[in-house]
């Protein structure tokens, strides 16, 4: 609602319920000659319109916040778009016919793994002394052990590369190398701010998520890096344009409505 999180969302009719019963409290009591309610309703109105003027300017920097870093990403895919794919500042070792494409800083590495177990059930039974330290036991039975669902954790985080052969995520504990000839699955999220890559060589999904919203996310680079793999430097090139306006049209889109807000 209104681009809230759940939990403002919350505190936001928590407030207005707060001041709508102190309003009404307020009317009824007034009707009977009692207007000691009157402050409460002051102070509850000002705490209600203090908390939504804080929402209405946390999004409002939010939003700016959000165009500046499309801005940025526009500005490193017009560098991109002339077809001149700058990697020799990039410290990777390349295949045979491998291009760089782009490299993706501050990449969070998600792996699907279980929390653990969760028992169920089971009665320990009686216990009681038999003498010294020795103890007996009566009764009891066991449960059941389950495990649990296989949740997105957080496992690594590092830089991601992308190139016309594998997506490689060097982090400082682990290191994953997806080969994009052994795709299954490429799924992005919002904004490509999420990438969920399957490959037949590893028996699970992994998530690249992105951190630094200034630079490409993992969803733009990973569909240049394939369109250059499918149909060379050409098709990422006009990749590259395609995202490219993409992202102009959004940041168009936003402005025309923070001036008609205006």
């Amino acid at each position: 609602m209104f681009g809230l999180s759940k939990r403002q969302q919350n505190w936001l009719i928590v407030l207005a319920a707060l001041f709508i019963a102190s309003l009404w409290t307020w009317l009824d009591a007034r009707q009977k000659g009692d207007n000691s309610g009157f402050m409460l309703v002051v102070y509850t109105f000002a705490i209600l319109a203090s908390f939504s003027t804080y929402l209405f300017l946390r999004a409002r920097d939010k939003n700016n916040e959000a165009l500046e870093a499309l801005g940025k990403q526009l500005a490193i895919l017009d560098r991109m778009a002339d077809g001149t794919i700058e990697d020799e500042d990039y410290v990777f070792s390349t295949q045979k016919d491998e291009v760089v494409i782009a490299r993706v800083n501050q990449t969070m590495l998600k792996e699907f793994r279980s929390n653990g177990s969760t028992r169920s059930g089971g009665y320990g039974g009686v216990s009681f002394p038999i003498f010294g330290r020795v103890r007996g036991n009566v009764g009891g039975y066991s449960g059941q052990s389950r495990r649990n669902p296989e949740e997105s954790t957080p496992i690594d985080i590092g830089t991601s590369t992308y190139t016309n052969q594998r997506i490689v995520f060097a982090g400082e504990n682990v290191v994953r190398e997806f080969d994009l000839s052994k795709l299954v699955n490429l799924e992005a999220g919002d904004n490509g701010i999420t990438l969920t890559i399957a490959v037949s060589n590893r028996d699970k999904a992994s998530v690249l998520a992105s951190i630094n919203f200034d630079d490409l996310t993992p969803g733009i680079a990973a569909s240049i890096a394939v369109a250059y793999q499918e149909g060379g430097k050409a098709e990422a090139v006009k990749k590259i344009k395609e995202t490219k306006k993409q992202i102009q049209d959004a940041i168009d889109l936003e402005v025309a409505k923070s001036a008609k807000k205006g």
